[in-house]
């Protein structure tokens, strides 16, 4: 009888890790770090920096008609991660101004940028 409950709990407890593991696979992470404070602080740098191409709040269009992509869109695609932003960031690119920004900038447009994903 002591048997079976231990393979019961530990069948249950199988089933929890398992599950979260699923989730955590399905949702993709924001980052741990991305406190309200440190997603103000990116919401201040997009307002400033990105707003001359990019709509950068979830009061415009998705995609301006230059095509440019707004940072909600962007923040809504599917398999979108903190480590992709975070690279993207740290790269220029072609159409983009070359800020050269500091890793803790980077750290904040990232959050800001998911911040966006949970309002929507």
């Amino acid at each position: 009888m002591i048997g079976r409950t231990r393979a019961a709990i530990i069948t249950v407890i199988l089933l929890i890790i398992v599950g979260a593991l699923f989730r955590a696979k399905a949702e993709p992470s924001i980052p741990a770090d991305s406190s309200s404070i440190a997603a103000s602080e990116g919401g201040l740098l997009a307002h400033t920096l990105c707003i001359n191409c990019h709509v950068v709040d979830t009061q415009g269009p998705l995609v301006r008609t230059d095509r440019v992509p707004s940072l909600p869109w962007i923040a809504q695609q599917p398999g979108l991660t903190p480590e992709y932003v975070t690279n993207w960031l740290s790269t220029s690119h072609q159409r983009m101004p070359d800020y050269t920004l500091t890793r803790e900038e980077i750290r904040q447009l990232t959050a800001y940028i998911f911040s966006l994903r949970k309002q929507q």
